[in-house]
């Protein structure tokens, strides 16, 4: 509701003064590192690593002046390695996130994003002993990050997080979520 308060605020003041928006099309790749803190009570001696995995996708920008809407699509693969006394083994998910962000454009180089992320589909494969990872779908979080924009360039570092609690090897862990860390290079065309 607040962005499309926002949305309309800017549109009817921009409107009024007689500025359109600019729109540009995109797209985006690079490193995804998981900041995953798992801890499993009913599972003593157990280590999860995380690794990095990859995204890649679309991104679109609606501005007016130095605010303005930025949509995406984003596919991400990630694993992290499980091991323990009673485990080993490595999981692997995938998923398609929506952030709908608002940004704002400081000094025209450097752009401040934040907003929901939407995560419409999400796999996760691998097992452990007839446990599976779960994963409830669709979930929504949130993304923070900031962008540096250079020609048609943007070098950016986000972190996404998630409102809800996960669910790891069959165990309900209302504390710990899938939180990612991105660092990213898109362009514009």
């Amino acid at each position: 509701r607040l962005l499309l308060i926002l949305a309309a605020v800017c549109i009817t003041s921009q409107a009024s003064a007689g500025l359109l928006p600019k729109f540009r099309l995109g797209v985006k790749a690079g490193l995804d590192y998981q900041t995953n803190d798992f801890k499993i009570n009913e599972i003593k001696n157990l280590d999860i690593k995380n690794n990095s995995g990859w995204f890649a996708g679309v991104q679109g920008e609606l501005s007016w002046g130095n605010l303005g809407v930025r949509p995406e699509v984003i596919y991400s693969q990630n694993s992290f390695d499980v091991g323990g006394d009673l485990v080993d083994a490595k999981l692997k998910f995938s998923k398609v996130d929506i952030p709908l962000l608002v940004q704002y454009k400081l000094l025209g180089l450097l752009n401040l994003q934040v907003g929901p992320t939407f995560c419409v589909m999400s796999n996760a494969r691998g097992s452990v002993d007839g446990m599976k990872w779960n994963i409830e779908r669709p979930t929504i979080g949130y993304a923070a990050g900031v962008e540096v924009e250079i020609w048609k360039f943007g070098i950016s570092a986000r972190y996404n997080g998630s409102f809800k609690g996960s669910e790891v090897l069959g165990f309900e862990v209302d504390k710990n979520r899938v939180n990612t860390f991105q660092l990213g290079l898109g362009f514009y065309f």
